[in-house]
């Protein structure tokens, strides 16, 4: 009888959170008339995990529709959460089944009552934005070829105001290729900001150490050990 009841309360609580989920639904047609053909938005119930999507819009991006079922990467963040503890993932790459063309992927994790019911997935086509930047690297080497001279390697110049300037801008492209906050970056990609760092010479300057820590959010020792490393 305790069986039954147990049974009886999950089922209810699994109703209550597909009823919870559906107040979504609108958001999603919304989103895919605002963001435009090339980005799909698709909302998925974890619950049913072979045939999560409940609502989906302009699905002819990833050739889905609702009744197909959730991610592999979908079914990691519902087991293990997100790297940093938040609520969702944005800027990942990622690739259908049926449509090899590049997507840009965020999700964002949907709680009930403390609890990963479903997933709100927006994924962009980016095919045509790589077609004009082809486009754009053959302009460039139509009007500004490089010089191989000698086969050497060419060299690098930044044009800013300072040193600090080279050092913020470092960090900045470095966050921008991980698609993250500075807070958010790995050790490896923290050790890589070190390594362009010292490839341009920025710690012979004196209280560089301690800027690039500050900027990081490491420590300087970590730091130092950072710039042993490279």
């Amino acid at each position: 009888m305790v069986h039954n009841a147990r049974t009886v309360d999950q089922e209810s609580d699994s109703a209550d959170d597909a009823q919870y989920l559906k107040q979504y639904i609108p958001l999603v047609n919304f989103l895919g008339e605002v963001l435009g053909p090339r980005t799909e938005v698709a909302l998925h119930d974890v619950a049913n995990t072979k045939n999560s999507i409940i609502a989906i819009a302009n699905g002819q991006v990833s050739s889905r529709e609702v009744g197909s079922p959730a991610t592999d990467f979908l079914l990691h963040l519902v087991r293990d959460g997100t790297p940093d503890g938040s609520d969702y993932v944005v800027g990942y790459r990622g690739r259908s089944s049926t449509n090899k063309n590049l997507l840009v992927s965020s999700t964002y994790l949907i709680r009930h009552r403390g609890k990963i019911v479903g997933a709100l997935c927006i994924n962009s086509d980016q095919t045509p934005l790589l077609a004009i930047e082809h486009m754009v690297e053959q302009l460039k080497d139509m009007y500004f070829p490089v010089s191989d001279h000698n086969d050497t390697e060419q060299q690098e110049e930044n044009l800013v105001a300072s040193a600090d300037d080279v050092i913020e801008q470092v960090i900045d492209q470095t966050c921008v290729e991980a698609g993250a906050r500075i807070d958010q970056l790995s050790p490896e990609q923290r050790l890589d900001a070190i390594r362009r760092l010292n490839d341009q010479g920025c710690f012979n300057i004196k209280g560089s150490v301690a800027k690039v820590a500050r900027l990081l959010s490491i420590s300087e020792s970590t730091a130092y050990r950072y710039l042993r490393m490279v």
